[in-house]
């Protein structure tokens, strides 16, 4: 009785094996059905093809941050959005994009003070990335939990030559440092700190100070930043020519640069030098200063 049982047994396992080998098969006559292909392997897009948009990847990395570096060619789009904690963006000199996140809970002696009151949060965050045809989206997914969401702090990497557009911070500083080719952003609640930056600019900034400096100005490289409740302090280089108006009601316009006009005022409109572009500030509760810098010759205005 024992041999007969034994030999069905060992039909019924080699059976197995075969339908599973079928399954794992690539179909070679396409996708039908029935046939189970297997996955391309995650990165292997040749070097020349367009990129398209993706489905996002939300994964929380080991230890006690999230890590991931993308391929990224100079001059595309990169888009960031962050509800609570600090984002910084440099430029580096790599064709590629890396991405550190950590919670509140691994980064709360790098934070400011205020981000004690943003909440406990995880060890490791979950951020998702998305590849579309423009570049990258990165973002933390939005927190469904009790209480206040965790605050995350960023530090990304990214080619000196990008279009950063929808840089989206709604509570924490936003520092950008070493780029060119354009910049769109926006902080609800916190301070904003460009650096060795060139080209068009544009930023709002809620509640706190903005402090950007622009190199290598041309025309076309329009600047327009305003506040709703902080200063705004413009750092240009000297010989740069430019039209500004600047409103400050409830404050005072002051600069390094003659703007034909006599300060300080609340408002300004004039030139720098025999002109250019335009440059828009506005402060609605804070004070403008336009100031002169000390010949900071950066790899943004170099590479633009």
């Amino acid at each position: 009785m024992a041999k007969p049982l034994l030999r069905l047994a060992l039909a019924i396992l080699v059976a197995g094996l075969f339908m599973t080998s079928c399954l794992l098969m690539d179909n070679p006559e396409g996708d039908e059905p029935g046939w189970r292909t297997t996955p391309d392997r995650e990165g292997e897009r040749p070097a020349d093809e367009e990129r398209t948009e993706t489905s996002p990847r939300t994964r929380p990395a080991s230890g006690t941050e999230f890590r991931e570096v993308v391929d990224f060619r100079p001059g595309e789009t990169l888009s960031l959005e962050n509800d609570y904690g600090d984002v910084e963006i440099i430029g580096w000199d790599r064709d590629e994009v890396e991405v550190v996140a950590r919670s509140s809970a691994a980064a709360s002696e790098r934070l400011e003070p205020r981000s004690a009151r943003l909440g406990g949060g995880r060890a490791v965050p979950d951020v998702e990335l998305r590849e579309t045809s423009r570049g990258l989206l990165v973002r933390t997914p939005t927190f469904e939990g009790p209480g206040r969401p965790p605050a995350v702090l960023y530090e990304v990497r990214v080619p000196h030559s990008v279009s950063l557009s929808g840089i989206r911070v709604s509570e924490g500083d936003l520092t950008i440092e070493d780029v060119f080719g354009g910049l769109e952003a926006a902080v609800d609640e916190g301070n904003l700190r460009v650096r060795n930056y060139s080209g068009p600019l544009r930023a709002t900034v809620g509640i706190g100070t903005a402090d950007v400096e622009v190199l290598d100005l041309r025309d076309g490289d329009e600047i327009t930043i305003t506040s709703s409740r902080g200063d705004i302090v413009l750092r240009l280089e000297s010989g740069v020519g430019a039209i500004v108006e600047a409103d400050a009601p409830r404050g005072e316009v002051s600069s390094d640069f003659d703007l034909g006009k006599r300060l300080p005022a609340s408002t300004v409109k004039g030139w720098i030098g025999q002109g250019g572009p335009a440059i828009m500030l506005r402060a609605s509760d804070g004070r403008i200063e336009i100031i002169r810098t000390r010949g900071a010759s950066g790899r943004a205005a170099s590479g633009k």
